[in-house]
């Protein structure tokens, strides 16, 4: 249970840290605010596509090695951003990222229902889960001054990689 929180808090942490710079990525790959949100809009459909296709078939894949792949996946996304040079690359990488997002979530779902976690108890998580957000925010806008928005992105596919071993890990444990 406390890996599946830490692995699920790393993710959050990760993915609110580097959102702000993400839609700054997009904006200026995109130049027009049309582009801009044809990059943003590929990322939900592709993601609502999978939620879509993951019903018509059969779980033939275990949610636990579904969980690794997503973070693995999104890691891989994470660390090709900073490699794209035109729109086109990073249509694709945004219609990947749905997907393993769609994974994500939907494995996400799944382990809350098999947990069946008290209310309560996750209200407390995520506050502190919260508070851990907001000063991750901070720390990506210092390393972002610091370095470039590139590093940001290399730092958080790595950590998605090693969020995924960690899953890895935790299930063969059981």
């Amino acid at each position: 249970m406390k890996s599946k929180l830490l692995i699920r808090g790393s993710v959050l942490v990760i993915q609110t840290a580097i959102f702000p710079y993400y839609l700054l990525f997009l904006k200026n790959i995109g130049e027009t605010y049309s582009a801009f949100s044809l990059l943003y809009a590929l990322f939900a459909l592709s993601s609502a596509a999978c939620f879509y296709a993951l019903t018509w078939i059969p779980h033939q894949i275990p949610m636990n090695r579904m969980y690794s792949i997503s973070l693995f996946g999104l890691g891989v996304s994470m660390i090709s951003v900073p490699l794209a040079v035109n729109i086109f690359h990073v249509s694709l990488i945004q219609c990947f990222m749905g997907i393993f997002q769609a994974l994500y979530k939907l494995s996400e779902k799944e382990f809350d229902k098999k947990d069946k976690l008290s209310w309560r108890k996750e209200n407390i998580h995520q506050f502190i889960l919260q508070l851990i957000i907001v000063a991750s925010i901070l720390g990506a806008g210092f390393i972002f001054d610091w370095f470039s928005v590139h590093m940001l992105f290399y730092l958080a596919g790595a950590w998605y990689m090693v969020n995924s071993w960690l899953a890895l890990k935790r299930n063969r444990a059981k």
